[in-house]
This record gives C-alpha cells, structure tokens and sequence, in this order.
C-alpha cells in the first residue's frame, strides 16, 4: 500500500481528482468514468487536510460549523442566564413555594437529559446536520410558547421542551466541530465557541441589568421573545449554509451505493477486511467499530478496554454539572439575599465580564496541558469557588467587607472554570471513543452533566430548608470535588484521543504489502485514510 505518487508512471492515465492524494497503488480504479464528487461531499484530500467544503464550494464547512455551534452554545448560555434571573420574579409572580423555585430549573435540565439522551444513536446513524436543525427549530417555537403560559405548569411543561430543543442539538454539533477541524485546531475552535457563545449570554446579562437589576420585577416574557428571534435567525442560517459531516456522507453513500462486483473481484481480500483510517488521527479499534446499532455502541464504551474510563468521564462530567448547575442557579439567589458591595444584576455582570482574560487562559490550560493536568486545573478551581462561597454563607450576617472581597475575587475564577469545563469534556465526549461511536461517547457527558444539573436545585433547596444555610450545599460539592482530584492524581485512566493512546492501532492484517517505510504512514498516518 505505497502512496501511488511514488510509484506512478508518465504514461499512466491521470488520476481521479477526488484521489489525487494517490492512495490506491495496487488496486484497480472504479470502472466508471471521470470520478467527480458530489456537490456538498469533500474529496478526501480536502478532508485530510480538515478544509471541508460546504455545497457552494466557497467558505471551509467547519467555519458554518463554528458559527453555528457559537450560537447555539450561546443560546444555551442564555437560556440559562435567563432561567436563573428570573426565578425570583416568577416566584412572585405566580405565589411559589421555595421547593417549587427549583422545578423550573429542574425540569428544563430534564429536558436537555432527554434530548442528550436520545440523539446520541441518532446522530451517529442519520447524520449531524438533521438534528441540529430541529433543534434550532424547536428551541424557537418553544421559548415563543413559554413566553405565554398563563400558568407555572405551563412554564415547567414549556421550559423542559426548550431544555430537550437545546439537548438533541448541543451533542451533534459538539460531534460536528470535532470532524470537521484539523485534530491540532479543534481546541481551539471549542474555545472560540465558548467566547463567542459567552459573549451571548453576556448580552442577555445586559439586558436584565437594564431591565431590572434586582431581578424582583424582571420583565421576563419579553426576554423570552428576543431568545426564540435569536434561535429563529440561526435556524435560517443553518439552513442555508450548514452541511453534513464528511464521515456521514461517505457512510451513507456507502450504503446506499454498495460495491461494484469488478471493485470486489480487483481489490485484495487485505483491503477488504481493514477498517477505516479515520483522516484526522482517530483510528478505529479492534473490534466493533462500524457497529453503529445501541448494543454494539454500549458494548464498546462499557468493553475491557473503555469501561473505566467511561466511569471516569460519566462521574467528572457529573461533579461538573453539579457545580455548574448549582452555582448559576443558587447565585442570583445569594447576591438579592446577602448584603453586598453591588446589587445583584450588576454584580453578576461584573463576575461574567472576567470572562474575556479567562477564556483565553482556559484555552491555554487545555492546550498546552495534558488532559490530566487540565482535569486537575478544573478540580481546584472549582474547589475555590465552592469554599469561597460556603465561607460567605458560613459568616454571621452581615459579612466584614473582607469576606465579600474574598468571594468576589473567588468568582472571577468562575468563567475560568465554565469555559475550561466545556472545553474538556466537550472535546473528552468526542474523541476518546471509536469514531462510530463519538455521538454516543458525547452523549454519556451529556447525560451525566443533565442529571447533576436536574439536581442540583432541587438538592441547593432541600438542604437549605433543612440546614437554615445555603453554605452545606457548597461543602458538599467540596468533598466531592476533593475526591474527584485524588481520583484524576492517582487512579484516572487515559483520557487522550482514541488512536493516541497505548494500542489503539489499526489492525494489523490491514498493513500486509506495506514496506517498512510506509508502515508508519498506514498506522499512524497519514497522508490518507485507508478507503474501499
């Protein structure tokens, strides 16, 4: 399997253009005619070097997909942002119980672990694209109906189809990103999604802020119509520019093309029984890999070689939504209740505008950083934000100014915190499965992180009733996060991309013919993915 390029003659008929990378020395070419890909389909070449093409042919695809992804990361931040805020005026709006405050929340997390759920499977077998779409289209029409309950059923009801529009979204385009970017850019491209979507959610901050920065009269109806407009307005760019994923594309075709008997009867059994090279890194593994049925996908992340790190990514996943979806919830709740320096809007303007120096050290951290390492950055920062928090509450009402100062310089390690957290296990979800199961991996982070956050208020009130102090629920998710670190430090398995790590190879039958000198190319390689 030498690259043709090195052994072609000047009489040879030249090659197709869609295999100009020469991968195909001893191997006959399709009897069909000139090969030309079809409109939306990247040849492979374009694909090795990650320029996926859209179908117009002019920007790369996966500029549509960080565009696309930014938005929707960025109405999921929104959403939250706004869900959060307005709880306090919902409450006075509708005569709630404090165990009733949470439900809101509660309930549009069990939306998105629904969705999450369910679109894994989906996604791997039908396509990226499809997906997303409905979910940019369910997102809108169901943030326009939450805007008009007339009841808090209706609102619950409302919020957890809009939590499901966000969940079958987020896991596919997460997928998208991943395969569509070079492997040396993807962290980088995760990064710009998550400024470009907190830069949103940082909007919609403003706009409570002038609206009502006590969050007691909050107009919430109205911020409710400009978030189904914005959902509204990337849903008609999806439509236009967004295409599917190259790996999709050739899996259905594929498919629905089969093989040509000549093909058959020309290439060499070796060929025929070797696995697909995936074009940016990811190689498949021994066993499995093109089963995309839910046995077949639950057998590979739960194998001998998988289940612990499963394990590992499900319960990290789970600490961080847990923190994640405490944190933003319980504190609009702390900044109207506790005396403070700044009322509350404006001091959770303040804490998101630290946001713009953290993200790019979030970036660095998860670049430049083992995995291993960037897990523990992410432990003991949250750590930090835990303990500051649990020592406000902690402290005899009012807090000396120091302790708040304490607390405020603790939050602006929060974006740090958020952004690394997408950024890790984001990318973990992706790519540390087989390629055929990289939907389902990030659908497993996306379960564990919507069952924390389903939790998390309804555990932030019921300890608060139960302890008169809203301060255990952050010792708690210390203890946690404690573990958690000890776990990363001395007993975590490999969390690097699949195909990186110790005996993820190609198998071995599928390098027979392959000279010393290209073994390497073929195993780790890659000029070319192997291709039938």
């Amino acid at each position: 399997l030498k690259p043709c390029s090195s052994i072609r003659m000047a009489s040879d008929p030249p090659l197709c253009p869609s295999m100009s990378d020469g991968r195909f020395c001893n191997v006959a070419p399709p009897p069909a005619g000139p090969c030309k890909s079809r409109p939306g389909q990247a040849t492979d070449s374009e694909a090795t070097r990650g320029m996926c093409k859209d179908a117009s042919g002019g920007e790369g695809l996966q500029y549509t997909v960080l565009i696309v992804a930014s938005g929707l990361i960025g109405i999921e931040i929104a959403t939250i942002f706004l869900l959060t805020s307005m709880t306090i005026s919902v409450t006075s709006d509708f005569g709630l119980s404090s165990v009733q405050q949470g439900l809101l929340m509660s309930f549009t997390a069990m939306g998105g672990l629904v969705g999450s759920l369910v679109i894994g499977h989906i996604a791997d077998c039908k396509g990226r694209r499809p997906p997303v779409l409905c979910s940019l289209a369910f997102t809108a029409v169901f943030a326009f109906l939450a805007a008009h309950a007339k009841t808090y059923h209706m609102l619950v009801m409302m919020g957890m189809a809009l939590g499901f529009s966000l969940g079958i979204g987020l896991v596919p385009i997460s997928v998208l990103l991943s395969e569509t970017t070079p492997e040396g850019s993807r962290m980088f491209a995760r990064g710009a999604c998550q400024c470009l979507g907190g830069v949103c959610g940082f909007m919609m901050l403003v706009a409570v802020q002038f609206d009502d920065a006590t969050f007691r009269h909050l107009h919430w109806r109205s911020l409710l119509h400009g978030l189904s407009i914005a959902a509204g307005c990337l849903f008609l760019l999806a439509c236009s520019c967004l295409g599917e994923s190259p790996r999709i594309v050739k899996m259905m075709d594929r498919q629905t093309r089969g093989f040509n008997s000549v093909w058959r009867t020309l290439t060499p059994a070796s060929v025929l029984g070797a696995r697909t090279c995936h074009r940016q890194g990811r190689h498949t593994m021994g066993s499995g890999t093109g089963d995309t049925t839910i046995r077949g996908q639950l057998n590979i992340v739960f194998s001998k070689r998988f289940y612990r790190t499963t394990i590992y990514i499900g319960a990290g996943a789970f600490i961080a939504g847990l923190v994640q979806g405490g944190h933003q919830y319980a504190l609009p709740q702390i900044l109207s209740k506790e005396m403070s320096l700044m009322n509350a809007a404006t001091a959770r303007l303040v804490i998101s505008l630290f946001g713009v120096p953290m993200a790019p050290a979030a970036q660095y951290t998860a670049t430049k950083l083992s995995r291993r390492a960037a897990l523990s950055a992410l432990g003991l920062s949250s750590m930090v934000v835990a303990l500051s928090t649990a020592l406000l509450g902690s402290w005899p009402s009012p807090q000396p100014p120091a302790v708040e100062l304490i607390f405020y310089f603790a939050m602006t390690l929060d974006p740090y915190r958020a952004f690394l957290a997408g950024l890790l296990f984001g990318e973990i979800g992706a790519d540390v499965f087989p390629a055929s199961t990289a939907g389902f991996g990030a659908s497993i982070v996306a379960v564990s992180i919507g069952v924390a956050t389903i939790l998390a208020p309804m555990l932030f009130e019921s300890l608060l009733i139960l302890t008169g102090t809203w301060a255990t629920f952050y010792y708690i998710v210390s203890v946690l996060l404690a573990l958690f670190l000890l776990a990363t430090c001395f007993a975590a398995p490999c969390v690097e991309p699949c195909g990186h790590r110790e005996g993820d190879t190609v198998e071995e039958e599928s390098l027979e013919g392959c000279d010393q000198n290209h073994q390497d190319d073929c195993k780790y390689g890659s000029l070319a993915q192997l291709q039938l």
